[in-house]
């Protein structure tokens, strides 16, 4: 089975580069860079190991979960980049609304070619002078991300309910929500956002830390740090699974 996923990613990802030189022919880009860019990110969820899905999609989906996981979703889609735009002052108000389908032009180096599919093709909004860019590598890890929590959610209620029935210290609890903040912050990464803009505009910055203002730490910024809560968060998935797994073994001792 693992060898099948890998042989069909691996087909997906030979679609991904032949439609990514076709995509030189201007004329083809828009339906290429849509062809490719879809063909690279059905690979990429094919290499992810079908455990990884099988233990976040086991939870029991109570109203808790598809809140959480439908708020977060439309916040990291669609609010994104209003919300980042917003507080960095990236953006002037003008009575414009106009929502537009774009795609970037094939970077001429195929190494380069992960960084053009994570962009391309994307949707562009623009409400009163604020943009957001929808592109494939926000959309799909922003999937990733609201599965996560919305699991994590449905494993702390049930923790609570746990501890509530045992009369254990809360601190089973407070626990996993601070791993769920701390995933879910280290997502936005803000401060991050902050430094690099910060850096670009203030010569002494750039001089004397020169890779805050650099493409480097921009793309561990936008690229690390959501990969980075993606194992932040399933990890603390899996702890709470095992705390689980111990009180319930510690009511079977107590019942015997």
């Amino acid at each position: 089975m693992r060898k099948e996923r890998i042989a069909n990613a691996f087909v997906f990802f030979t679609v991904a580069v032949i439609t990514y030189f076709i995509s030189f022919n201007k004329g083809l880009i828009f339906t290429t860079s849509a062809v490719s860019s879809l063909s690279f990110w059905s690979g990429i969820l094919l290499v992810i190991p079908t455990k990884f899905f099988k233990v976040i999609l086991s939870v029991k989906k109570t109203k808790a979960y598809w809140i959480s996981f439908g708020l977060y979703l439309f916040f990291h889609v669609t609010l994104y980049g209003f919300f980042y735009g917003i507080i960095l002052g990236l953006d002037v108000f003008i009575p414009v609304v106009s929502v537009s389908y774009g795609v970037g032009i094939p970077p001429s180096s195929i190494l380069l070619l992960p960084y053009w599919e994570s962009l391309s093709p994307a949707l562009n909004i623009i409400l009163f002078g604020y943009e957001d860019v929808i592109s494939p590598f926000i959309t799909f890890v922003g999937i990733i991300l609201a599965l996560l929590i919305g699991a994590n959610i449905e494993k702390i209620l049930e923790l609570k309910r746990e501890v509530s029935k045992r009369k254990v210290s809360s601190v089973l609890i407070g626990v996993p929500v601070i791993g769920v903040v701390s995933g879910t912050s280290c997502c936005l990464s803000l401060p991050s956002i902050i430094i690099y803009f910060v850096a670009l505009d203030v010569g002494v910055i750039s001089s004397v830390l020169p890779i805050l203002a650099s493409p480097i730490y921009f793309s561990f910024v936008w690229y690390g740090l959501p990969i980075g809560s993606t194992v932040l968060l399933f990890e603390n998935f899996r702890e709470m699974n095992k705390i689980l797994q111990r009180l319930s073994k510690k009511k079977e001792c107590q019942v015997k």
